[in-house]
């Protein structure tokens, strides 16, 4: 198994170099999808040559014969099987057997985003001829890129702190940068300037707040009242979910973080190493000390079930979702 970037796949297909099985894995859904629409522009295949099937609600022997019928008038059959993570203990039986021996006339691309408490047992099952590609989380110099890629490609310029308060606002998650950046190129129409940091804080959903920071502020003062209050007025205002769950586990985060780095005793180059300026870390070391390293431990998990709960279809209200869990962490032991 070779194991690509994003990057190196798009690369790989723009050399029309194709394999018999792709697995797209990890977090940034909204990436995968954009790579089957990469791969529909850069090879063309006739719609007899390409299907997309569903692991929740397609027979997965019908994927796989799909898979194993010869191609018509082309070299390559494709076939993407979505939410594999989705499959029955038989129907992944089925398909593991068939990463044994790929057909070697189809590219099978496997998408998937398996919980946190079931193991993957895809990687292991691909064979020397297959590829993995990791599409996970951004980091946020990795996310400033892709938005101001996104601009770029349209045109627009911005300028750096811009970009970083953007990403600071509203995560790295690719579908909500995607969605702003397409709410920038609105707002900028027409206008010959740089898109600048008080444009961002405008258009970033917190206009009626005029506090971007308030909740993660109240997060890191724990103050129970103050961030039920940020998460309403900041949802009224429109805001992003996935943004304001960026914005407390990216609170939570900075406090772990200089709550460890002080305990190992380091001295004055804890800041540097936290990536912050004294004045920022000394400030986090303050906050941190309303919590115990096992508090927020616990808090960075209930993130992460509360970013599954947002990005899946259960239906729930994603303002009970972020209340429930800004009380848990600010008020709860």
């Amino acid at each position: 198994m070779t194991t690509l970037s994003p990057k190196a796949l798009a690369d790989e297909w723009s050399k029309k170099k194709t394999r018999p099985v792709y697995y797209l894995c990890g977090e940034e859904t909204a990436m995968k999808e954009a790579a089957l629409k990469r791969l529909e522009a850069v090879f063309k295949p006739e719609s007899f040559n390409f299907s997309v099937r569903d692991a929740a609600s397609y027979d997965i022997a019908q994927v796989l014969d799909e898979a194993q019928t010869a191609p018509m008038l082309a070299d390559v059959r494709f076939v993407a099987l979505k939410h594999a993570e989705k499959l029955k203990k038989e129907p992944l039986k089925a398909l593991l057997a068939y990463l044994e021996n790929p057909c070697p006339s189809a590219s099978l691309l496997i998408l998937a985003d398996w919980p946190r408490e079931k193991q993957d047992p895809i990687p292991a099952a691909l064979g020397g001829d297959c590829a993995l590609v990791n599409y996970a989380s951004m980091s946020e110099a990795q996310a400033a890129e892709h938005l101001n890629s996104a601009l770029l490609a349209n045109g627009l310029k911005s300028d750096g702190e811009a970009l970083e308060l953007l990403v600071e606002l509203l995560g790295t998650d690719s579908l909500t940068l995607d969605g702003e950046a397409e709410k920038i190129l609105l707002y900028m129409h027409g206008q010959n300037r740089v898109f600048t940091a008080q444009d961002a804080v405008a258009l970033a959903g917190f206009a009626r707040a005029q506090k971007p920071f308030e909740l993660s502020n109240a997060v890191c003062a724990r103050q129970a009242p103050r961030a039920a209050a940020a998460v309403e007025t900041m949802l009224e205002g429109e805001a992003e979910p996935l943004a304001l769950l960026s914005q407390v586990s990216r609170a939570i985060e900075r406090m772990l973080k200089v709550k460890r780095l002080s305990a190992a005793g380091d001295g004055p180059a804890s800041a540097y190493q936290a990536g912050m300026s004294p004045g920022q870390y000394h400030a986090a070391l303050r906050d941190a000390g309303a919590y115990t390293e096992d508090k927020l431990l616990r808090s960075l998990r209930r993130c992460l079930d509360a970013e599954e709960l947002l990005k899946s279809s259960s239906g729930r209200d994603p303002g009970l979702v972020l209340r429930q869990l800004v009380h848990e962490i600010t008020a709860g032991k």
